[in-house]
């Protein structure tokens, strides 16, 4: 139980310097920097050289892939149905497609599946989240606000982001083992990530929801929280996934909404409130459920 107890406590603690006022957006995006320069490429190069590279390893990058793509069809088909203005049909297919599934995810697949699971979710992030963030996503985002965006940006944002850039060098070190020193360094940075994370996102988990969005806030829930990861064990399934990559690949589908893609929302005002809500709210339904969801997969 202690990964449970040390996420709790520090969301707690991030919860708590936030209604103190000792701390703000400031020092959560502080804590971020340190997240994405730091914790997590030191996570990546050393979780991914542990996996066995057999076809297991697709399984993350074409569940997370087909997630995201059924889930934007159903956005697309939705707001023509009950015509959806662009606003808020912009922030759902920012918001629901894209889970959480690095920051809040891997620290989460660590505590529900254990370290062997680790390597699992840093694919179905970076290959497939992760890129889906920084290209549709930045595309949704300048697009459905009017504005316009180069092929030149977009591929240097995914080019100079530090998980990416230590996810390539991952690859190209596998060949070599790691001497025991620096094995040791990397994995005491890996162990900051889960605290770090969890205290940054205390920080910052506002609980914003407007009544008049209800309608469209619960259904963009319940397909975080219940239809992704029922398409992700359904896509799984069919593919032959099972044991601990099954596990990880349903429970990466079921994490709640994805903080950046919360911001990007509200940077180019898409629905900002409808976004904020669903940051916070999934979070807050998103961790109990991922329990049940471990019970059901037999974990």
């Amino acid at each position: 139980m202690s990964p449970f107890v040390l996420i709790a406590l520090c969301l707690l603690a991030g919860l708590a310097l936030q209604f103190a006022r000792v701390a703000g957006e400031r020092t959560a995006s502080r804590l971020n920097a340190y997240v994405i320069n730091v914790a997590l490429p030191s996570l990546i190069l050393y979780e991914l050289p542990k996996l066995s590279f057999d076809a297991t390893v697709l399984l993350p990058v074409v569940v997370s892939w087909s997630v995201m793509a059924a889930t934007a069809l159903g956005v697309l088909l939705a707001s023509r149905l009950w015509s959806l203005s662009r606003g808020v049909t912009g922030c759902l297919l920012l918001m629901l497609p894209l889970g959480n599934t690095g920051f809040v995810g891997i620290p989460l697949i660590q505590a529900l599946v254990g370290d062997a699971g680790i390597g699992y979710a840093i694919l179905y992030d970076q290959f497939g989240t992760f890129l889906a963030l920084n290209t549709l996503g930045i595309a949704i985002a300048v697009g459905f606000s009017g504005g316009q965006s180069s092929a030149g940006y977009i591929v240097g944002r995914i080019l100079r982001f530090p998980p990416f850039i230590s996810l390539l060098l991952a690859f190209a070190l596998l060949w070599w083992e790691y001497p025991p020193w620096l094995s040791q360094v990397l994995a005491w940075l890996a162990w900051t990530l889960v605290p770090v994370v969890m205290v940054a996102v205390g920080i910052s988990w506002h609980l914003k929801l407007d009544p008049a969005d209800l309608t469209i806030f619960a259904a963009a829930l319940a397909t975080l929280l219940v239809f992704k990861p029922v398409a992700a064990l359904l896509v799984s399934t069919v593919m032959g996934g099972e044991g601990i990559a099954h596990r990880v690949v349903v429970l990466e589908a079921g994490m709640p909404a994805m903080i950046s893609a919360g911001v990007l929302a509200m940077r180019y005002a898409l629905a900002p409130r409808l976004a904020a809500s669903l940051v916070g709210y999934s979070l807050l339904a998103g961790i109990p459920t991922l329990f049940v969801w471990r019970w059901v997969l037999g974990g």
